[in-house]
């Protein structure tokens, strides 16, 4: 019953929210309708027609790519790709945050409509978390001993984040007193079977005592985590522009990541980055970062010169981007 009610509702939304958006910008006198996603791209699409108004898409990552994962049904990843295909037609303008998926937005487009497509990265925000006593504090709330080495990753626990490769490595990681931290939890019925299944894994390996959940957290609180830490890892198979491994770098951790679109555009250097589907390069890495003095240096000045790359005004960027995609349409 909830679930017919739910699919009820949805199809609701979908079908009044083209409807409201056409009332709403005819009302407000828009000048440039703006999209967040494909799926609503597609939804103003309509609205686009009939107000005769440029439409700005803004595309960060991929819903094939999460649906896949969640084992959706074959009819249902058809529609989607159906879906995306025309709000990416529909759309004058897309803004997206990693070269890969620019590619594969004018990939999809074909050749029956140029589509102008943008890249911009995001950014690391401002961060005030100039707090040494955090450090004590963290690892004494979640019983970390002071001299123990503490690996840390982050964002929403389903199977493209790939955390159980990333558990897989402790009992081979010949560092001593290693701790793991999940920073993250759940967001559907999915998602909490796969949380299940890493408890799961950490008893089967005999590791449940290292690697400690400790769910969502507020952004600044995470960041004292960081704090804590000694690296972070973010070991994902699909990823847009993750703003939890850019807050990493901005906190000055030392931070190793997939080599997937996304986070290679981020971290770039060879000694940053892995293969997600190979463990052993990662116990590696993760010994030598903790074994060699001269590997941690090379690392975390390799950390520092990313971070610069991303400390820059997002705001300013994508006014300018939005704002003369809908100048040009007005000349």
């Amino acid at each position: 019953m909830k679930t017919s009610e739910g699919i009820l509702v949805k199809l609701a939304v979908l079908f009044l929210f083209p409807i409201w958006s056409i009332w709403i910008a005819w009302e407000k006198k828009i000048d440039l309708i703006i999209a967040f996603g494909s799926l609503y791209a597609f939804l103003q699409g309509f609205s686009k027609w009939i107000l005769r108004k440029p439409m700005v898409t803004f595309i960060r990552g991929s819903s094939s790519f999460g649906l896949a994962v969640q084992n959706s049904p074959r009819y249902f990843l058809h529609l989607n790709k159906i879906v995306e295909y025309l709000g990416l037609l529909f759309s004058d303008r897309v803004i997206t945050n990693n070269v890969s998926a620019r590619d594969e937005i004018l990939k999809r487009s074909g050749k029956r409509k140029k589509i102008d497509v943008q890249i911009l990265f995001n950014n690391i925000p401002p961060m005030d978390i100039h707090e040494s006593e955090a450090i004590f504090q963290i690892k004494n709330k979640y019983g970390i001993p002071e001299d123990a080495k503490v690996l840390v990753t982050a964002g929403i626990l389903n199977r493209g984040k790939n955390i159980e490769s990333l558990i897989a490595c402790l009992p081979k990681i010949q560092t001593q007193n290693i701790y793991l931290i999940v920073a993250g939890d759940a967001s559907t019925e999915a998602d909490l079977h796969y949380k299940d299944s890493l408890r799961e894994l950490t008893n089967k390996l005999g590791v449940h005592k290292q690697v400690i959940f400790i769910g969502w957290l507020e952004k600044e609180d995470l960041w004292k985590i960081y704090l804590a830490s000694d690296l972070f890892v973010l070991p994902s198979l699909n990823e847009g522009m993750p703003n939890v491994l850019l807050e990493a770098l901005g906190s000055g951790l030392p931070c190793l990541g997939s080599d997937i679109p996304g986070i290679k555009e981020i971290l770039q250097y060879e000694e940053l980055l892995f293969d997600p589907r190979e463990g052993n390069t990662l116990v590696k890495k993760i010994e030598q970062i903790f074994s060699d003095p001269h590997v941690y240096d090379k690392v975390k000045a390799s950390c520092q010169k990313r971070e610069q790359a991303f400390r820059f005004d997002w705001g300013a960027m994508v006014f300018q981007l939005v704002t003369r995609s809908s100048m040009n349409r007005s000349e």
